[in-house]
């Protein structure tokens, strides 16, 4: 089994926010790790627009370093065309980013993890952990 990681996991180890997600993180293999191109897309503006930009884009940039990037395929775009358009039909949008980072997950069978599960768990057959707990 492999985990997509969500944004706001990846911010939490790079703030030090949870070494809980930190401890499991050490504990899974780097090649079961791995970080949608939407996640490292928001990692990337998230660290061009603060104070340090320097430094923040360093320190992402060794952080997702060891993990593999997924970038959209004919087969996520499937998965977001289907997700998108269940959850708009029961008027249950995320967002944009969100959506994709689901597609990514549920067409490998991967869990995405976030600390945002309730936004998750409206996509169906996608599962979704929170290492935070």
């Amino acid at each position: 089994m492999a985990y997509c990681l969500d944004t706001n996991t990846i911010v939490f180890c790079l703030r030090g926010k949870s070494a809980k997600v930190m401890q499991r993180l050490h504990a899974t293999p780097a090649a079961e790790v791995r970080e949608p191109m939407q996640v490292r897309a928001e990692l990337r503006v998230g660290a061009a627009k603060s104070a340090k930009p320097a430094e923040n884009a360093a320190k992402v940039e060794s952080f997702i370093k060891p993990y593999t990037v997924l970038w959209p395929d004919d087969d996520i775009m499937t998965h977001y065309v289907a997700i998108r358009c269940a959850l708009e039909e029961k008027g249950q949008c995320i967002s944009e980013a969100d959506l994709w980072i689901a597609a990514t997950a549920r067409s490998r069978g991967d869990v995405v993890v976030t600390n945002n599960v309730d936004e998750f768990q409206r996509v169906p057959g996608l599962m979704v952990v929170d290492w935070t707990v």
